[in-house]
């Protein structure tokens, strides 16, 4: 049974790539030809969503066996003697981009005049300044493990109190009727940066939960947050734009995927604060 599963989810080069290529254009035929609800969209989705299977599973082994490689050169070896102060950078660098796009979320809603957005925008920039308060003090991590293991602490606090704020949020999106759209094909960039926020934040969530800094863990766990919230967004923008403007179809997507979030946001909440109780009684010596 597992062998057939696995044959399944990795077929031949030969038959992969012609059935990623087909499904590509089965889709584009039924987007072009306006045949969403018929019976070939559904087959058009179903070969997608294989062959999207397909290309994830094919991008970890190549990612894999790139790190690998990359292992053994003499840049590796460098960044590992400098490990902290790119890892600094980058988190600096990744709250730069965060604050920049808050704002660019803020400026866009006042511009509309979106209450949600506005709020949408405030919320997440919360978020950034909650990241940014986790690495200005830290000039090395790892070496003060207790005081770390507080802001684990207290940053899992916070999120658990700002889950109220995300849950009144979405009955308000729920209860309103509020929307938001996108002029143009801005909506295309904006889902394309979401989606990359997405997969990096989890990817890094999993990568760094057993980090020895519970800082770097912490400021993963808020760029997660970030990313779900801007999924959230996305979502209700692109249904108000591509659904017909379906009431129903927007208050279950909305609902769902909206304390889909919060309850998500909950658990690592809990998890960083169980993580920084039991940090701060195993290391208490600082």
């Amino acid at each position: 049974m597992k062998k057939n599963i696995y044959k399944f989810f990795h077929p031949h080069k030969v038959l992969a790539i012609p059935l990623c290529i087909f499904s590509i254009l089965l889709l584009i035929f039924v987007f072009s030809m306006h045949l969403e609800k018929s019976v070939i969209s559904y087959v058009a989705y179903s070969l997608s969503t294989y062959a999207l299977i397909l290309f994830i599973l094919w991008f970890c082994k190549a990612c894999k066996f790139s790190s690998d490689f990359f292992k053994e050169t003499k840049i590796y070896q460098f960044y590992e003697e400098h490990s902290h102060t790119f890892m600094k950078g980058t988190l600096i660098l990744s709250s730069i981009i965060n604050f920049i796009y808050g704002v660019f979320k803020l400026i866009t809603g006042i511009y509309y005049q979106s209450f949600w957005f506005i709020t949408f925008a405030v919320y997440y920039l919360i978020l950034f300044f909650m990241k940014a308060n986790l690495i200005k003090d830290a000039k090395k991590f790892g070496e003060h493990i207790k005081k770390e293991y507080q802001k684990l602490k207290n940053t899992g606090i916070l999120l658990l109190l700002l889950n109220i704020v995300l849950v009144g949020m979405i009955v308000l999106i729920i209860t309103k009727n509020q929307y938001f759209s996108y002029p143009g094909y801005l909506i295309y960039a904006i889902a394309l940066y979401d989606f990359y926020l997405i997969i990096t934040a989890i990817l890094n969530v999993l990568k760094h939960r057993k980090n020895k800094s519970p800082i770097i863990f912490a400021s993963k766990c808020i760029s997660l947050t970030v990313a779900m919230i801007s999924m959230l967004s996305l979502e209700v923008a692109m249904i108000y734009q591509f659904g017909d403007h379906d009431e129903t179809f927007k208050i279950i997507m909305t609902g769902c995927t909206g304390f889909g979030i919060a309850f998500i946001n909950s658990v690592m909440a809990i998890v960083m604060i169980y993580k920084g109780n039991k940090g701060k009684k195993s290391n208490k010596v600082d």
